[in-house]
């Protein structure tokens, strides 16, 4: 039996932040360091090609690929992060990444791809993967480490740019070129750029010593529905919320960016100015999300001159877009991953922190399904839903999906497998069967990373959560479901 959770959760203080980017570390985007162009995509383009460019981090050499490079680029943040400090053994570290560091989807690469904590710690840890919410939902579990009791939490994200991944976005239709210079939120754009970037968060139990420091007063996590749009639910359980910045998404198409300016409109004043991350930084997947709240807590303690600064002066529905230097006593950010989980939060002074009880929406029957095991899981999931929805499904992946034998149309994945083969999409698969509308969180890891999830699972009990966690175990065509081990 979970506990009772406290009548006041405790205010989370953002203590640092350390960045590894396209636009460079903390210290040179609050210098206002010059901002660095898009450039070719290292790879060989084929007539297909929509986007020829991608943002990677500042600094660090073209040649260094695959895991290494993964590893610079979370060294660098977590050096960002703690002043140089090495990180104190007692002071937990959450991962997360869409993608890992795999160049291929070969299943070895792949699943060895979501192994950096060894690199990092000497020791394997579970990786929260769910696309480019991937970042805040291991912040959502960060904050039920601090809740539980844990004095500081680092949660850092990190994603690559690759050639697999520019392939796989372009089969999608969902990259722009960024020769053609629009703006996020109009009516022309079609898609996005990739970047590359490594984001830390230092995270703690506000007290005296943090008077200066931006909190993380809410996060919510939900998920798309059928019938039933998930950003606009979780910014409502917001409310009431005057925030000075809204920090979305803007990825394009046209027809993505009308949906999350219709949710932020139903929540949030026209007359509030929206930016976003992606125009200078490029789309960091796993990492977007956490960058987002990054910047939010440095425009807290500061302003950004430039990195947030738009090129246009306002979005299709004529809410103002950041042209300038921005500071923000209190910033929302949204994020809405490809699969359908969203996120949603505030940055900024001390307000209520209120927890909405979950309950059972419209339950979907399981999409057309490629995957095997997908589909036995699917089949499985409504005799497994319990009897009252819980406030987390935890699902641990063993190993990533990879993609079968037929998934491919000469050499490209089908769409519909690009998006099955995203770890996320085992938790994202659970909920809308069910008709769970709450936090849904997938970490990728092997045995090894067991006394990490079971510690997770702890603190979030601890909080007051009720957790249902679901275990899939085994690799490629044999695995194995635990439901609510």
């Amino acid at each position: 039996m979970a506990n009772k959770p406290p009548a006041e959760p405790p205010q989370i203080a953002i203590r640092s932040v350390g960045l590894a980017t396209a636009q460079g570390c903390a210290r040179e985007l609050r210098a206002g360091a010059a901002l660095s162009p898009p450039v070719p995509i290292p790879w060989p383009r084929d007539p297909r090609t929509a986007g020829s460019r991608h943002r990677p981090a500042r600094g660090i050499e073209g040649d260094l690929t695959g895991p290494a490079r993964m590893t610079e680029l979370a060294r660098r943040a977590l050096a960002d992060c703690l002043g140089g400090e090495p990180l104190r053994p007692d002071v937990p570290l959450l991962l997360a990444s869409c993608n890992g560091s795999a160049g291929t989807s070969d299943p070895d690469l792949w699943r060895s791809g979501f192994e950096m904590g060894a690199a990092l710690i000497g020791r394997d840890l579970p990786v929260a993967s769910a696309a480019c919410a991937s970042g805040l939902h291991a912040l959502f579990l960060g904050t039920r480490l601090v809740q539980a009791g844990a004095d500081e939490v680092v949660v850092l994200a990190v994603d690559l740019t690759s050639a697999p991944a520019h392939a796989n976005f372009e089969t999608l239709r969902i990259l722009g070129d960024p020769e053609v210079e629009i703006p996020p939120w109009h009516p022309g754009r079609t898609g996005f750029i990739l970047g590359e970037a490594g984001v830390a968060l230092r995270i703690g139990r506000a007290d005296s010593n943090d008077q200066q420091a931006p909190l993380l007063s809410e996060l919510a996590l939900g998920y798309d529905l059928p019938d039933d749009e998930g950003l606009g639910r979780l910014l409502a359980l917001l409310e009431p919320v005057a925030p000075t910045l809204v920090l979305g998404q803007g990825t394009g198409p046209s027809a993505v960016d009308r949906s999350e300016l219709a949710a932020l409109a139903a929540g949030i004043s026209l007359e509030v100015p929206l930016s976003t991350a992606l125009h200078h930084f490029g789309h960091t997947l796993g990492a977007s999300g956490l960058l987002s709240v990054g910047l939010a807590a440095l425009a807290c303690s500061g302003s950004i001159p430039a990195a947030l600064a738009m090129p246009g002066r306002s979005a299709s529905d004529g809410r103002p877009l950041v042209t300038g230097t921005v500071s923000s006593r209190e910033t929302v950010v949204v994020c809405r991953a490809l699969g359908g989980a969203c996120v949603a939060c505030v940055v900024g002074p001390e307000r209520p922190v209120r927890r909405s009880p979950p309950h059972w929406r419209r339950a979907a029957p399981p999409p057309p399904l490629r995957d095997l095991n997908l589909r036995g899981m699917a089949q499985q999931a409504m005799e497994h839903r319990p009897a009252r929805p819980p406030d987390l499904l935890l699902v641990r992946l063993e190993a990533p999906l990879v993609p079968p034998h037929d998934a491919r149309l000469a050499d490209r994945l089908l769409p519909s497998s690009i998006l099955e083969m995203t770890p996320g999409f085992v938790a994202q698969l659970v909920a809308q069967t069910w008709g769970f509308a709450g936090a849904a969180v997938c970490l990728v890891g092997s045995e090894r990373t067991e006394p990490d999830v079971a510690e997770i699972v702890r603190a979030c009990e601890a909080a007051g959560d009720v957790v249902f966690r679901l275990d899939v175990r085994g690799q490629g065509e044999n695995r194995h479901v635990d439901w609510n081990c």
